[in-house]
Order: C-alpha cells, then sequence, then structure tokens
C-alpha cells in the first residue's frame, strides 16, 4: 500500500511510520475543501487499520493550518432557492459527520503542527489530536456565528472537553480570535516553541510516537477516552484488562528487558 498520495489541496506521505497530512493550498490559507471530508474520512479509516502508519501528523503548508470552511463557495450557494440550500448542507454535514467519526475514533498518536490561521471546522483537527504544537503565530478563530452558523465537525462536542464548557461557549458566542499564549493558557496547544524551532520539534514527537509500544498506545487513548463516562469500578476492570493484554504482547518483554538494560526499546 502505498500513502505517497496528492488530492485536491492536500497530499500524504509516509516515512519512518509517521504519516503526515498536510493541506496544500497555502495561496488560499489551505481551506478545507468539501472534497476533503469524503477522502480524509477514508484516510484516517484506512491509516487506522495499517501497520504501517504508526503516528499521524497534520499539517498546512505555508504559513496557515487551515483556514476552515471555503465562504467563497458558500456565498456560490446563495443562489440556490432556501430548501434546495439546507439539502446541500445536511448532505455536506452528514459526509464532515463521517470523516469527523473517523479522526475522533483514530487510534493512534495523533500530532498536529499548529501555525498561522486555525478556523471553523478546522479546529476539529487540533481538538482531536493528542498533541499540538504550535509557534507565535498560530491563531484560533471561532467565526461560526459572524457568519450566522452553528459549530460544525464536532467542534462542538470536543471543544468543552478541551476547555470546559463555560470557555467553550465564551469562545463560540463571542466569535472569539485565540492567539497562541492565551491557546496554550486553555489547553488548545500543549507546546508553543520559536518558529525556526517548530518543523524540528514536530519531527522529533513524531519519531518519539512513531517508536511507542502501539498495542499500549492505542489502548491508552481508549481508557482515557472512556475514562470521562466511565463509573470508577468499570475503569479499574478496563485497566485491568488493558495490562492483561499488554503483558500478552512482545512488546512487554522488549520493554522490561530495554529498561532493565538501559537502552532504547525496539518495539515491533
Amino acid at each position: 500500500m502505498t500513502w505517497d498520495r496528492e488530492g485536491d489541496g492536500y497530499f500524504t506521505a509516509l516515512k519512518d511510520g509517521v504519516l503526515t497530512l498536510a493541506f496544500n493550498a497555502p495561496e488560499a490559507r489551505n481551506p478545507f475543501r468539501q472534497s476533503m471530508s469524503t477522502d480524509f474520512a477514508a484516510i484516517f479509516t484506512e491509516a487506522r487499520t495499517d501497520a504501517q502508519v504508526r503516528c499521524l501528523s497534520i499539517r498546512g503548508e505555508g504559513d496557515h493550518l487551515t483556514s476552515g470552511g471555503d465562504i467563497a463557495g458558500f456565498k456560490r450557494s446563495l443562489d440556490k432557492p432556501r430548501a434546495e440550500l439546507q439539502a446541500h448542507f445536511h448532505d455536506r454535514l452528514t459526509i464532515a459527520k463521517t470523516m469527523a467519526e473517523a479522526l475522533v475514533a483514530f487510534d493512534k498518536p495523533i500530532l498536529v503542527r499548529a501555525r498561522g490561521a486555525v478556523a471553523g471546522a478546522g479546529m476539529l483537527i487540533p481538538l482531536a489530536a493528542d498533541l499540538v504544537i504550535a509557534d507565535s503565530s498560530a491563531t484560533f478563530v471561532f467565526a461560526y456565528n459572524r457568519i450566522g452558523l452553528t459549530p460544525d465537525g464536532g467542534v462542538s462536542w470536543l471543544l468543552p472537553r478541551a476547555v470546559g464548557p463555560r470557555q467553550a461557549k465564551r469562545l463560540m458566542l463571542t466569535t472569539a480570535v485565540v492567539q497562541a499564549d492565551e491557546a496554550l493558557r486553555l489547553g488548545l496547544v500543549d507546546r508553543v516553541v520559536p518558529a525556526d524551532q517548530l518543523d524540528a520539534e514536530i519531527e522529533k514527537a513524531a519519531a518519539q510516537f512513531a517508536s511507542t509500544a502501539q498495542g499500549a498506545a492505542r489502548r491508552t487513548k481508549a481508557l482515557i477516552e472512556q475514562a470521562l463516562t466511565t463509573p470508577l469500578s468499570e475503569q479499574l476492570i478496563a485497566e485491568r484488562d488493558g495490562i492483561v493484554a499488554s503483558v500478552g504482547t512482545d512488546d512487554f518483554a522488549e520493554g522490561v528487558n530495554a529498561f532493565l538494560e538501559k537502552r532504547r526499546a525496539r518495539f515491533s
């Protein structure tokens, strides 16, 4: 299976276990095009079951991650009769639902490089990630209300889990523009580094994710996700079952031996 692919406004590439998905329309600030929903859903689903892929790294070429929905395209759709316009967006968002579910269900490590604009439905990307590293140019734009829309792409579900319900309402209802320092304080990003160090830090983090014990990483993500809605007694049972599954793998033996031999583990 080859991962060196190019689509409408994006490309993918696989190297050393790291699958890079890059928005690739920098001249237009990397919009989240309608066709991407179908393509991205397939990419996330396919990569989840491909043993070659050990980490997903998402970025935007040029100065921005993604400017979100194509507002110029929205403008062109205004010529449609109201019922037809609503049907169009119903179908469009139904496809986007599949894409958002596939990303949230992606059980391998997800890394995001945040630079420049991150807006609208594009907020799904950092909110669904396991690690977001930004530079000082990163700007998170909650612009839905500005054009009379409600959130999409799972943002209304993910954002309260990241920052709490009250902050989520403030950000959405005030159409907030959040700079990198506030994003770090709120927990929208995990680290802010100098611009000239961003790519190196992303590469370092991606290599670390790709070298981790994959089965344990996937089980850890599942445990953390379910902990939000699971009673302690059930969570302890899930933790027990996770350990039992993990000790039955070659990775456990390799990890123990590497620790005692004071070397880096080489997980299969």
